[in-house]
């Protein structure tokens, strides 16, 4: 194998590998070395997948872990919605790991193409034959030994540029505010005290640059987050005991007690020094199909520009798990939602709901909803003639119950959906350990949809009983208690209908 063959060739040549100097003829003079390009203005994207990646090491913690099993697997909403099955949520878990690092190592590829070392101009199709199999992540030394180390530095970084990202804006700020004061003629006073200011903080902001990603060179930055992308790989691998990757099923959530997360470095006392010469530099590269694009774009899902390439496959390992039988295959997890979340804000004050607000939210639900809730509603509301307290208590308490479990799923998929927006515009967001199990995307629809039909029903019920009180009240002062019977009766009829 190419990798095997590179390795072997190393062995002989070590020493050249650990000054990470070109091989050249003998005696030939080496090449001139190209200038290398600083980050620049692309450092706050560049932070943002830092943080993305940073955030994703974290989530791999033993206790993020054991979270997950003991609390998040046997939750109510994901046991009752989305499976009951702890190998099959495992499988989605490691699923979503595996898409989010695969969107960061599509940005490192992107950011690579930069760089001046071939080897992390490369970067893409190492990384897929790592994930393929075609390379064995552990015979190669270019993995983190000490990731906290790393990821301290990276934070550090990331909490340099989000700084300097502000200070700029100040800086923008203060540029225009003395524009404007030259133009209108204010005290020259005025006009010099301003820009003393920009002054200082274009200082600043020079000293931020200094410490920030700003001045990084695309070499130095890509090495870090190449490295720490392979480790991270190694440590799903690792901890998840291969479950979804390379198309292994191991459906057990154990960790390799011998190996832990103690990598092999065969190349070297020192791996960080050697990440350029232990990348195969003839790595095989493969093309994917590209008519899956399509399907992934018809999602209500979506997912960050410039996080994806063809060259990692187009297609995400999480939606091949949304089969049309749940709310995400069907397009609708947003959508569902935003429907609990205003049930949920609703059933907080009903005696302010008026029929806009009710037909507002009757219009939100797709057409199978609607036939559902009119078939519901004209079984349950038949024989009712009037609504008493009691039931309306009792349906109060059914609706709670069954939002306790449900709401958290649905503000799971807002909070999901959102984070992701904000990595579209390259933002730098608080992150969640937020799972898309976790939301209403893999929930069964039709189970999912007759939740909500309860919900809508019981709602339906408590928003009447409320009608009807106000109603009575106002009917004792003006109307006898028949007339204001019948008048009841009658707007139950045009709702229903």
């Amino acid at each position: 194998m190419v990798a095997e063959a590179w390795l072997v060739k190393m062995s002989t040549n070590l020493k050249h590998a650990l000054l990470l100097e070109p091989s050249s003829k003998k005696g030939a003079p080496p090449p001139p070395p190209l200038p290398k390009q600083t980050i620049g203005i692309l450092s706050f994207e560049v932070a943002n997948i830092m943080s993305k990646t940073v955030h994703l090491h974290r989530s791999l913690s033993d206790s993020d872990l054991s979270n997950l099993k003991s609390h998040v697997f046997p939750s109510p909403g994901v046991s009752t919605l989305v499976s009951s099955d702890s190998n099959h949520l495992l499988d989605l878990a490691v699923s979503e790991k595996l898409d989010d690092l695969s969107r960061v190592a599509s940005v490192v590829s992107r950011l690579g193409k930069k760089c001046t070392e071939p080897a992390l101009q490369g970067f893409e199709h190492v990384y897929e034959d790592i994930v393929s199999g075609v390379i064995d992540f552990r015979k190669v030394g270019f993995l983190v030994k000490d990731m906290e180390s790393m990821v301290k530095k990276m934070e550090r970084l990331v909490n340099a540029t989000c700084t300097l990202y502000c200070e700029m804006e100040v800086m923008n700020e203060l540029e225009q505010a003395v524009v404007k004061l030259r133009r209108s003629g204010q005290h020259q006073g005025s006009v010099k005290a301003f820009e003393q200011k920009l002054m200082w903080q274009r200082q600043d902001v020079k000293s931020l640059r200094e410490a920030s990603l700003w001045n990084q060179t695309y070499d130095k930055v890509v090495e870090m987050l190449a490295r720490t992308v392979c480790t991270i790989y190694g440590r799903i691998e690792t901890v998840f005991g291969g479950l979804g990757v390379r198309g292994k099923k191991d459906s057990s959530l154990k960790r390799r007690e011998a190996e832990g997360d103690d990598f092999s470095f065969p190349c070297g006392t020192n791996p960080g020094r050697m990440f350029m010469e232990c990348l195969p530099m003839n790595v095989s590269s493969r093309s994917h199909d590209d008519d899956d694009e399509e399907e992934e774009e018809a999602r209500s899902i979506t997912f960050p520009r410039g996080m994806r390439s063809s060259k990692f496959g187009s297609k995400s390992r999480l939606t091949q798990h949304a089969s049309p039988s749940t709310v995400g295959g069907s397009a609708l997890s947003l959508h569902y939602a935003n429907v609990v979340i205003v049930v949920e804000k609703l059933l907080k004050y009903p005696h302010l709901i008026g029929e806009e607000a009710r037909d507002d939210l009757y219009q939100m639900l797709p057409t199978s909803l609607k036939t559902s809730l009119k078939a519901n509603l004209r079984s349950y509301l038949k024989n009712v003639s009037i609504y008493d307290a009691p039931l309306a208590h009792d349906w109060k308490e059914t609706i709670d119950g069954i939002l306790s479990w449900l709401a958290p799923l649905a503000h799971n998929m807002i909070r999901w959906q959102s984070e992701r927006n904000f990595e579209q515009h390259n933002q730098i967001v608080k992150r969640t350990n937020v799972l898309l199990l976790q939301t209403l995307y893999f929930a069964d629809r039709e189970k999912t949809e007759a939740a909500i039909c309860k919900l809508l029903v019981g709602l339906n019920y408590i928003c009447h009983y409320e009608q009807q009180q106000n109603a009575l009240l106002d009917c004792a002062s003006s109307f006898d208690y028949e007339d204001c019977f019948e008048w009841q009766s009658q707007c139950q009829a045009a709702y229903m209908d």
